[in-house]
């Protein structure tokens, strides 16, 4: 596509953008994590590199929520376009909002208009103003035979004039920082996401517990999950950093897959061990101290904000606390009936009778009633 001296719009844009050096770098570097992901499936369809300017000209790469028929996600997709596009918009998981689906719908769109009109520039005015009015508007001429003073001729809203020029301009700017006074960011070490797959849906605390991640970027980098809990109809992935992906793994399989879903955070009132909510909870120590990235023999201070099993609408104000509740554990790996019998101090009938479709093999991450300490 042509750059710089396409139209003299292009020009203003760029100079537009480029006139906060410092502020235009730093929203490049805050996209820098989805751009790098849009770049490689740019290359793997062998499309235009400007194409990578276009959701900074739709959204700065920000993943924008909305409600109703507005267009949402870096993208900017409304939701009727984004659901023939086959992405899902509902109020768990939306589709528009996840890195990685909405960048292979929209180039899907991009592609397609290119065939359409066999020309990049009516690639992106069809992006955004749709391919009838493109259509209509071409009244069957060849788009190839327009000049850039023909084509800013059609009668486009001006909107969609400026967005081919913004896009020109941004992709101006990148391929000469330079000339426009602009020190464009480097990628740093957490830019580069990969695609974790999952055996189950993930509470995303979780996820940013196990892979000793701040848990606002987590959500960020996932943001497709509208809940901190993955939906279940959605695909069961993590976009993490390449060089987190090993902890997490790692941490992960300490977990028990069955308690992967359900997590809430709690601040801790009073100074306890790890283990001592582990126990009163009905967890191994070792995967609550996985879950919090914390040492099995750890010691919890008081405003500790602890990552527990369950929902939020069942909180636990303290351990104490957590005892009025009916007790149960959590199977572990190796674990069998006389084994957990003896940990909590019950006779083997006792434990049979309270769990009497547990008398096969056991499986980690099975819940057994072992009681209750309730006084009523």
């Amino acid at each position: 596509m042509q750059g710089c001296d396409y139209h003299a719009d292009v020009q203003r844009w760029a100079n537009i953008y480029a006139k906060r050096p410092r502020q235009f770098a730093a929203s490049w570097g805050q996209a820098m994590p989805f751009l790098l992901l849009v770049v490689d499936e740019l290359k793997r369809r062998d499309l235009p590199g400007e194409f990578a300017m276009l959701p900074y000209v739709e959204s700065n790469y920000q993943p924008v929520a909305s409600r109703g028929d507005r267009a949402a996600g870096m993208w900017q997709l409304v939701p009727d376009t984004a659901r023939a596009a086959g992405l899902a918009v509902g109020a768990d998981y939306d589709g528009r909002l996840d890195a990685l689906a909405s960048t292979v719908a929209a180039l899907d769109l991009i592609e397609h208009y290119r065939e359409e009109f066999a020309d990049w520039r009516l690639a992106d005015m069809a992006y955004n103003s749709g391919e009838f009015r493109v259509r209509k508007l071409l009244g069957g001429r060849d788009a190839h035979t327009l000049s850039a003073s023909e084509l800013a001729q059609l009668a486009f809203k001006p909107t969609t004039h400026d967005h081919l020029n913004r896009l020109l301009a941004l992709a101006c700017i990148i391929d000469d920082p330079a000339r426009f006074g602009v020190t464009l960011p480097e990628p740093g070490a957490d830019d580069t996401l990969r695609s974790v797959s999952l055996k189950a849906g993930m509470d995303l605390r979780l996820a940013a517990r196990l892979a000793g991640l701040d848990v606002n970027d987590v959500q960020r980098w996932n943001a497709g999950f509208r809940q901190h809990r993955m939906a279940p109809a959605a695909a069961h992935r993590l976009l993490l950093p390449k060089d987190s992906v090993a902890r997490f793994q790692a941490a992960a399989d300490a977990v028990p897959i069955a308690l992967w879903g359900d997590w809430r955070e709690q601040r801790v009132v009073s100074t306890s061990g790890i283990g001592t909510w582990a126990t009163q909870i009905g967890v191994p120590a070792a995967v609550l101290a996985a879950a919090n990235a914390l040492d099995e023999h750890a010691t919890v201070t008081r405003m500790t904000a602890l990552l527990l099993p369950g929902r939020e609408s069942d909180p636990v104000d303290d351990v104490a606390h957590a005892a009025e509740r009916e007790r149960s554990v959590v199977v572990g790996a190796g674990d069998t009936l006389s084994r957990i019998a003896h940990r909590c101090a019950i006779p083997l009938s006792q434990l049979k009778r309270l769990n009497p479709g547990a008398n096969g093999t056991l499986h980690p991450g099975q819940r057994l009633r072992v009681g209750s300490n309730s006084k009523n």
